[in-house]
C-alpha cells in the first residue's frame, strides 16, 4: 500500500483527527481533567516520582547571617518508555465503489475518510482513557496483550490511600460524611493540602442520597431521599470538596467495560484543562510521544506537531485497491505524585 494524498494529506488529516479526539473526550467526560495531556518529542519520559506537596520550612536567621541552604522536594527520578498504540480502519472496496457509482466528488470521498478517522480517534481515546482509569484506581500502569503482561509500573501510592469503607454507603445508617471527613484528613496530613475533588459514579452518589444524613426533612415531619444536587450541597457544606460524577464506559473485545469501578470513590486534586493544564497539577499527566511515522518526510508534518496521534490514508496499488485510515501514537498516563490520589471502596 502507498500513502494516498489525492483527497487529504496526513498533516491535515492529523489535525482533523486530533480535533475530533478532543471533542469526543469533552462530550464523554475524561480523566484527562486530572491526568492532562502533555506532548513530548521523545518515546521516553522522565519525571520526579513521589515528591510530596510539603516543602521544609525555612529557618530563621540572625541579621547579617547567610540563609541556610535548603533541600529540594524529595523523590526519585523515574524513566518510562511510552508504549505504541494505534488502529487501522479500512475504507472498503464496497464503500469506495458506492461513492464512485453515485458519481461522488472528492468532497464525498473526503467525508468517508474523515468519518473513518473519527472512529480511529474514538478507539485511541477510549484505550488511553481506560488506562487512565487503571492508573488512578490501582496506582499502577498495567498493560496486557493477549493475556501477557508487558508493562507493570507501580507509582508508589501509600497503602493508606487505598481503603475500604468500614460500613458500605449502601447500608442504612452509614456515616458517609464522617468517613469522607476522615479520608480528607488523611489526604491533608500526607500532602499538606486538602483534595480539590471527589470523583464518584452515579451509583455511589445515589447510594449517598439514600442515607438518612443526606435526606431532606419535609414540613409534615416526613423526609425524602436527597437528589444528586442535595448530596453535592451537603458534602460541600461539610467543608469537603465538590463531587464530580463519572460513568464512562469503553468497549473491550466487544464488551461494555467501566473505566472506573462504580463502587469506588476517589479524592483527587482540583480538575484542570485536559489539554493545557499539565503544568497546573502535580498528580501526573498523560504523555504523548513522537512516533517514527510522524517524522516521515512523506507525511510532511511540522516538527512542532509531530508529538501526539498522527493519521494518514494508505491505498493498495493493486486490486481490490482498499484504502486504510492508519493511526500511530506512543502514549501513557503516569502518576508523578501518587499520594495526591486516594481511592475508597464504598459499596
Amino acid at each position: 500500500m502507498a500513502l494516498w494524498t489525492d483527497i487529504i494529506d496526513p498533516a491535515d488529516l492529523t489535525a482533523y483527527t486530533r480535533l475530533s479526539l478532543a471533542e469526543y473526550e469533552a462530550s464523554r467526560g475524561t480523566l484527562a481533567r486530572w491526568l492532562p495531556n502533555r506532548q513530548v518529542a521523545d518515546i521516553v519520559v522522565r519525571f520526579m516520582q513521589g515528591s510530596a506537596g510539603l516543602v521544609d520550612v525555612a529557618n530563621f536567621r540572625a541579621f547579617d547571617a547567610e540563609p541556610e541552604i535548603g533541600k529540594g522536594q524529595t523523590g526519585k527520578r523515574v524513566t518510562i518508555e511510552l508504549p505504541a498504540i494505534g488502529q487501522n480502519i479500512p475504507v472498503s472496496e464496497y464503500n469506495q465503489l458506492r461513492l464512485r457509482s453515485d458519481n461522488a466528488n472528492d468532497d464525498a470521498a473526503l467525508l468517508a475518510i474523515t468519518r473513518t478517522a473519527a472512529l480511529v480517534a474514538r478507539a485511541v481515546s477510549d484505550s488511553i482513557e481506560r488506562m487512565r482509569g487503571i492508573v488512578l484506581q490501582t496506582g499502577k500502569t498495567t498493560l496486557t496483550q493477549n493475556g501477557a503482561i508487558f508493562m507493570d509500573d507501580d507509582f508508589g501510592r501509600a497503602a493508606g490511600h487505598s481503603v475500604t469503607a468500614g460500613t458500605p454507603f449502601s447500608t442504612a445508617g452509614a456515616d458517609a460524611l464522617g468517613m469522607l471527613t476522615t479520608w480528607n484528613d488523611t489526604y491533608l496530613a500526607t500532602n499538606g493540602e486538602s483534595p480539590g475533588a471527589i470523583l464518584a459514579s452515579t451509583r455511589v452518589i445515589r447510594a449517598m442520597g439514600a442515607l438518612t444524613q443526606f435526606a431532606t426533612q419535609l414540613s409534615n415531619g416526613a423526609s425524602r431521599p436527597a437528589t444528586v444536587a442535595d448530596v453535592q450541597a451537603t458534602v460541600q457544606a461539610a467543608g469537603l470538596p465538590p463531587i464530580y460524577a463519572y460513568d464512562r464506559r469503553v468497549s473491550v473485545a466487544g464488551s461494555s467495560t467501566k473505566v472506573l469501578s462504580d463502587d469506588r470513590l476517589f479524592l483527587l486534586p482540583a480538575p484542570v484543562d485536559p489539554n493545557t493544564g499539565a503544568d497546573d497539577t502535580q498528580l501526573g499527566a498523560t504523555f504523548w510521544g513522537q512516533t517514527l511515522t510522524s517524522m516521515d518526510s512523506d507525511w510532511a508534518i511540522a516538527d512542532s506537531e509531530q508529538p501526539g496521534l498522527v493519521v494518514g490514508v494508505y491505498r493498495g496499488e493493486k486490486p481490490p485497491m482498499i484504502a486504510e485510515v492508519i493511526s500511530d501514537a506512543v502514549a501513557l498516563p503516569v502518576l508523578a505524585n501518587a499520594d495526591l490520589s486516594f481511592v475508597a471502596d464504598v459499596l
